[in-house]
């Protein structure tokens, strides 16, 4: 390690899943790229992102030509994150993001819908991705995915007001609103399209499943945290003016706690796995009497905990921060089989996780 790297060495996750990759996913993954490319969103991270492998381990035995729909779309997202969420000022990302965020939205529900002229780069592409799931999907399926990308963008208002006003939000807003600034729904919504079967909403809308939903959301966004920290402070530590809004998990909770970003790391870790313990036992009461569409969507989402930390560790989006910068910034982490305790923790937000008639 030289000097101008970044290591980070995370705490043992417990996850006692076991993921496998998608035989086609590099040919996945130079599908996407070429027609996210083939749109004029091409950039320095493009090929760093590793779609495929995401979406890979998520559905490993997905059709491939079905899952090509899921892997586009995290392509176009994640450009689509870095434009209009991530690298502008703040002041300034309100009025763009809303002015795109609701005509993809608009485009999601009709694909051919007439909004005008627009300089837009990425209604071209979300055209083309919407035509390809109305072709493909059930109308629930695709209220959901609509209903997905609207969470999304609720949070991500949220994060502009944080941003906005400076302030770096609580521990309990954080919990419950994490789940959307990370797109949980809109990236899950997919699973029902490429799989082809409908859950039936009286499972899906359940509360145990609802929780599990939530639960599998919040912990990939917080291993999201832990694996985009490095990067997050190698940014940090070029920045002329600081921010004193954070909006990562170990900043939160070294601020909340008054405690060392150490102690806040084993802290946040800790909690992952608590949240990790909750969603097993949860969905280990839940399948017995699930149908077979909702087992395939639990077992996406069981496949999603490990998975979505193996390739954060591994995705040279995190790795080299800028693209101009490779393995400047290193995170290790390894796994756990010893369970946490399976009690809620102090967040009231989130707490209802652990009632009694969910198992």
């Amino acid at each position: 390690m030289t000097d101008d790297q970044l290591l980070v060495e995370l705490p043992p996750r417990y996850c006692p899943v076991q993921v496998d990759t998608h035989p086609d996913a590099e040919l996945l993954e130079g599908q996407g790229a070429d027609w996210l490319t083939a749109y004029g969103l091409a950039g320095p991270r493009l090929r760093a992102n590793d779609c495929a492998g995401f979406y890979g381990r998520i559905m490993p035995k997905g059709v491939t030509e079905r899952l090509q729909m899921a892997v586009d779309w995290c392509f176009l997202m994640f450009a689509f994150d870095d434009i209009n969420c991530d690298e502008v000022v703040p002041d300034a990302a309100g009025k763009q993001f809303v002015d795109i965020a609701t005509r993809v939205v608009r485009v999601l529900e009709v694909p051919d819908v007439d909004l005008g002229p627009t300089a837009d780069l990425f209604l071209a592409p979300v055209r083309d991705l919407a035509q390809r799931a109305h072709r493909s999907a059930t109308p629930t399926q695709l209220r959901r995915l609509v209903d997905g990308h609207r969470a999304w963008y609720l949070g991500v208002l949220w994060e502009l007001r944080c941003r906005l006003t400076d302030v770096t939000p609580s521990l309990n807003d954080y919990a419950h609103m994490r789940q959307h600034t990370a797109g949980g729904l809109a990236t899950t919504s997919w699973i029902e399209i490429v799989d082809g079967g409908e859950i039936p909403a009286y499972e899906l809308d359940s509360p145990a499943v609802r929780a599990l939903s939530e639960l599998s959301f919040t912990i990939a966004a917080w291993d999201d945290d832990l694996f985009s920290y490095g990067k997050e402070t190698w940014f940090a530590q070029r920045e002329s003016t600081p921010s004193n809004c954070k909006l990562n998990l170990i900043d939160i909770v070294a601020q909340e706690r008054g405690c060392s970003v150490d102690q806040a790391l084993a802290e946040s870790v800790e909690l992952v796995n608590r949240l990790t313990h909750r969603f097993i036992r949860v969905r280990d009461a839940v399948l017995p009497t699930a149908s077979e569409e909702l087992r395939n969507y639990l077992d996406c989402l069981s496949r999603l905990l490990r998975g979505n930390m193996e390739w954060g560790l591994l995705a040279q989006r995190y790795r080299n921060p800028d693209g101009r910068h490779p393995d400047a910034v290193h995170t290790v982490g390894s796994w756990t089989d010893v369970p946490p305790v399976d009690t809620p923790p102090a967040i009231p937000s989130i707490a209802w996780w652990w009632d009694r008639d969910l198992i």
